[in-house]
């Protein structure tokens, strides 16, 4: 029997087992509805649209639309080009190999050192309805299909592929800041062991004379909400140990280089009512600040993984924003050790009783502040509330606790309620408001965006469960691509997210979660537990980056060349969403009796979005080169 440690959709995978299985017809969702008809003997590869998706099923379209064997990208300086390829099996191939060149212009190269190419790997997930948490306290995961859709941008290590089946690869060129201006060409190489030949693909990228802004000086930037106790959880590390803080050290910077400032912080346990996977334990995700009532009735508190968690990211360069959540918690429970008892136990706190809350909060702000001032941290601060109502009391309690330089706590809140709310809407320094609730009241988000932009105050847009387009496991790559240029089209300050890493039990086998649509809780995925702890970018956090990127292409064009203004307003004005149905979609029927109906693109409304997303970013290259005519 032939085995291979490592493949891209299985680990340890048999392959004769799975051969033998596909000749028997076994049910398999990964199997071909159809052979497709293949005018090849052994294998192919041919480039593919990076805004569409394929599944297995798709190898037939693939095999009769798209035969492209060279590709042209653009890109600016500082920049990255990306583009996407298939490899079409007639046969079983082992240890598939895929190499590049150097990219080369008339006077320099890109060396092949920028460019990463990897393998795609499958994740299984559940197709059904939108959310089903509202009752679900059991944790009961969703019944109903499952099936495999191309996610993880993993690895470059070879793979085995069987016979009638394709394979997706990534391919992404960093452009280095100083290089000049012009066209570098070059090839990628796919072989097999038990091939003989090796096919080739050309491509080239075209440098414009611009440089992109580091990462850390976006003007249109991201958060994204960590959950580092689910990193430790996976990897199985005591959190905020020397091994927990080296596996953060990369998975950080990955999302520093996507545009992140803003860190989340948890300030009591449960912050988001046991939502989040807890992988087996009774508090799914732990208060980084350990509550304590002492045997004199007093409070204290333990900072220490707050501290590590504050610490490793300052010095990486981002958490300029920490965001800590929450003073009103989903459950507005707080739960404690006590000294005298020897036991945890929780109060219920909620903002209704003034003197209560009073009570238990007061203690908590005063040493936090005090604690914020020693580490010289209270100008990064900020107390988070996550679509909370009647947040009048916990904003009048930070408000009335100043640290040294007589200041009080930030206050960042993801708000929907901004029109009839606005006493608290405009007492929020960072605010986040959700895509269907600004369509419901598009002028007026519009017109406080422009307040808060002349306030200081910044203003982003989020996505969740039931909006549509959307950034999960099912959803097309174009949707996170047009999620952040609509972001873009609203003069917002960013894009908010949950959630960056909020893992499963086994993300790299299925992202289903009992609470969320598949992949909603994580935009990354880690490695397979028996290799080096690597956080992986998703399909979808790949065109959300390049979405990123371009709406901050676009603000600095228009900042730094008003002749070019009028176009890009017309450009973002274009970009169609305000309503809901821009895009065709269709709604899902509950396969629960409980949860909510799942809204999803039709084919039609998946075709339209990938040709305007195409139009965007045609015409976002047009513009780059009569800025650079113009400089």
């Amino acid at each position: 029997m032939i085995e291979y440690q490592y493949d891209i959709n299985r680990i340890d995978i048999d392959i004769k087992g799975i051969l033998s299985k596909m000749k028997n017809n076994t049910n398999d969702s990964n199997a071909l509805i159809n052979k497709p008809n293949c005018e090849f003997k052994d294998f192919d590869a041919v480039f593919v649209n990076s805004f569409d998706r394929y599944i297995q099923e798709d190898f037939g379209r693939i095999l009769n639309t798209h035969k492209e064997k060279s590709f042209k990208l653009w890109a600016w300086k500082n920049d990255k080009a990306c583009a996407e390829f298939a490899i079409l099996c007639a046969e079983n191939l082992e240890n598939v190999k895929i190499s590049v060149s150097d990219l080369t212009g008339t006077k320099e190269i890109i060396p092949s050192d920028n460019i990463k190419l990897s393998f795609i790997k499958e994740v299984k997930a559940y197709t059904g309805h939108a959310g089903w948490y509202a009752n679900n306290p059991n944790n009961v995961m969703p019944k109903g299909e499952r099936k495999y859709f191309p996610e993880v941008i993993y690895s470059d290590a070879p793979v085995s592929i069987c016979r009638d089946r394709l394979q997706l690869v990534w391919a992404e060129v960093q452009i280095p800041k100083n290089i000049s201006l012009g066209l570098y060409s070059g090839s990628i190489a796919v072989c097999a062991d038990n091939i003989s030949k090796n096919v080739t693909l050309d491509f080239a990228v075209e440098v414009l004379d611009i440089t992109m802004p580091d990462s850390g000086n976006y003007t249109f930037d991201v958060e994204y909400w960590h959950h580092p106790y689910n990193v430790a959880y996976y990897y199985g590390v005591e959190p905020f140990s020397e091994k927990h803080l080296e596996i953060l050290k990369q998975h950080m910077l990955l999302y520093k280089s996507l545009g992140g400032h803003a860190v989340t912080a948890s300030i009591v346990e449960e912050a988001w009512g046991g939502q989040t996977y807890g992988f087996g334990r009774d508090i799914h995700y732990p208060s980084m600040i350990k509550w304590i009532k002492t045997c004199d009735n007093k409070w204290k508190f333990d900072y220490s993984h707050f501290d590590k968690w504050i610490e490793l990211n300052k010095n990486l360069g981002i958490a300029d924003k920490i965001i800590c959540y929450s003073m009103m918690p989903w459950k507005n429970v707080v739960r404690y050790y006590d000294e005298s008892k020897q036991k945890y136990k929780k109060i219920k706190v909620n903002t209704a009783n003034k003197t209560k809350y009073d009570e238990v909060w007061r203690p908590f702000l005063q040493t936090f502040v005090k604690h914020l001032d020693e580490k010289d941290w209270f100008d990064s601060a900020y107390i988070g509330f996550d679509e909370r109502r009647n947040m009048q009391t916990a904003l009048d309690l930070i408000a009335s606790v100043k640290n040294k330089d007589g200041k009080a706590l930030k206050i960042s809140a993801a708000f929907n309620d901004f029109k009839h709310n606005a006493a608290v809407f405009n007492r929020l320094d960072y605010a986040s408001v959700g895509l269907q609730q600004i369509r419901d009241n598009l002028q007026d988000f519009k017109d406080q965006v422009r307040i808060r932009r002349d306030n200081k105050q910044q203003t982003t847009m989020y996505t969740a469960t039931e909006h549509v387009p959307n950034s999960f496991t099912k959803s097309i790559p174009a949707e996170s691509y047009w999620t952040a240029m609509f972001a873009g089209s609203l003069n917002t300050t960013g894009f908010l997210r949950w959630a960056y890493d909020a893992w499963v039990e086994n993300p790299l086998e299925e992202s289903t979660h009992w609470s969320f649509p598949a992949g909603d809780c994580f935009l990354v995925y880690p490695s397979y537990k028996n290799q080096k702890p690597e956080s992986k970018f998703s399909l979808r956090l790949a065109k959300l980056d390049e979405g990123v990127r371009d709406v901050n292409k676009l603000y600095m064009m228009r900042e730094t060349s008003p002749q070019l203004a009028s176009k890009i307003e017309k450009l973002f004005s274009q970009i169609k969403g305000v309503e809901e149905n821009s895009y065709e979609f269709c709604t899902m029927a509950k396969t629960n009796f409980w949860g909510r109906k799942a809204k999803w693109l039709t084919q039609n409304g998946k075709n339209q979005i990938i040709d305007d997303m195409e139009k965007v970013k045609r015409q976002i290259y047009e513009i780059s080169k009569e800025y650079c005519e113009l400089k």
